[in-house]
């Protein structure tokens, strides 16, 4: 079986799955779809230029995060069931989009942005103009916003998703 080239995802059942549920011509004509999940999305700046229709499946807010760079992209909850993703790829219903357990502010999204490009804590301070201290309390918000129990694990999320934010 060939598999959609307009489905980015290295999870060869989300693929699978995809193309029997809505079919690989419906999906090939309408839509490029990308699996946040499974994707480090480095070098997709094409995307950009794609005439189809943008739709990521997400099923962590990290991953939802990773949407965020781009514009014009709809995020479905992986973790939707049948009927929902059906109805938004036939009827543009937004049941099954994904909704984030927290929002993260610009400020979080800039250190963020930082961070993954290996930016020390000073560097980010003196960026903000604020105190290193305030930074040490940026970067616990984010954790816990991100579920990162210690600086292990949120050092694990940058090294797992190696693209971020620009």
């Amino acid at each position: 079986m060939n598999l959609s080239t307009n489905i980015l995802s290295k999870d060869k059942y989300f693929t699978l799955g995809l193309i029997e549920l809505l079919g690989e011509e419906f999906i090939d004509n309408f839509f490029l779809i990308i699996d946040l999940d499974s994707n480090d999305l480095s070098g997709s700046e094409w995307i950009y230029f794609s005439n189809k229709n943008i739709v990521a499946f997400a099923s962590s807010d990290l991953a939802f995060y990773k949407s965020e760079l781009f514009e014009k992209i709809t995020v479905l909850d992986k973790k939707s069931n049948t009927r929902s993703i059906l109805n938004f790829f036939l009827k543009k219903e937004t049941s099954g989009n994904y909704h984030t357990k927290y929002r993260l502010s610009l400020r979080e999204k800039q250190m963020l942005s930082m961070l993954s490009r290996g930016e020390s804590n000073q560097e980010i301070a003196e960026e903000f103009g604020v105190k290193l201290k305030t930074i040490y309390t940026h970067r616990r918000n984010l954790m816990n916003k991100l579920g990162c129990k210690n600086r292990i694990t949120f050092q694990k999320l940058f090294f797992n998703n190696k693209c971020f934010f620009k």
